[in-house]
């Protein structure tokens, strides 16, 4: 897999510690991939680690990623990129590839920056003008855990598209409360013809999964990257 080195054009913290980090890639690189799909970001002790592009492929050369950083390797990370201006990417990898032009309705469920995946999906689904309807479900634990997504207020706008902001664990939140399946359940007599998209972690996404499968859904119907990486014990 070919290494990219691209520009750093932007760095900005978007609340509840992730940031948006805005790379371009060089004017005569031609790189494809699908919304829905990952990147391998470099540091510079030469290690990877995967994020989901939030970018949208009509964006063309401009990847964006949603970094949470909680901890020290992408705290250590993210101020490498602020300082070098630039990073090295191998990219697409991932599953999960969706095509906007597909009609049958599409059901995003996320937690936390899983949101990052989904992201590139329905800006997709902006830029291109497809009509395929579009349903995101994104949860968190307490409503300081949401961040701020400038294409929120574009989203909401579309006829097509149905957002859904979920807290699971915060007394505080006068919005929708519990799980994020359960919210997909009450609103959804039947899941037949939903092309399913999960993001989150593993148990996150099994769960999902499991209670979506017991409402009558299709196993087959769900695509998320844990499958991948997280399989199930045989």
């Amino acid at each position: 897999m070919k290494t990219h080195e691209c520009a750093v054009i932007s760095l900005n913290c978007l609340g509840a510690e992730v940031y948006e980090v805005c790379l371009q890639l060089p004017a005569d690189t031609l790189v494809t991939y699908q919304p829905g799909q990952y990147l391998l970001l470099a540091s510079l002790t030469g290690d990877f680690s995967p994020y989901s592009i939030a970018s949208a492929p009509a964006e063309e050369n401009i990847l964006r990623l949603q970094i949470l950083a909680t901890n020290t390797p992408p705290m250590k990370l993210l101020a490498e990129l602020q300082r070098d201006k630039k990073a090295r990417v191998q990219l697409p990898f991932g599953d999960v590839c969706i095509d906007v032009q597909d009609e049958r309705p599409l059901l995003l469920i996320a937690a936390g920056t899983g949101v990052a995946q989904m992201h590139s999906i329905l800006e997709q689904v902006r830029r291109t003008g497809s009509q395929a309807p579009v349903h995101l479900y994104w949860g968190a634990r307490e409503v300081q855990n949401f961040y701020w997504l400038a294409k929120w207020a574009k989203w909401a706008e579309m006829p097509n598209v149905e957002l859904h902001k979920i807290v699971s664990h915060d007394d505080s939140w006068d919005g929708r409360s519990g799980m994020l399946y359960e919210a997909v359940v009450k609103d959804h007599q039947t899941l037949s013809g939903y092309r399913v998209v999960a993001s989150g972690s593993p148990a996150m996404v099994y769960g999902t999964l499991d209670a979506l499968v017991a409402h009558g859904m299709q196993a087959e119907q769900m695509q998320a990257d844990a499958f991948s990486y997280a399989p199930r014990p045989a």
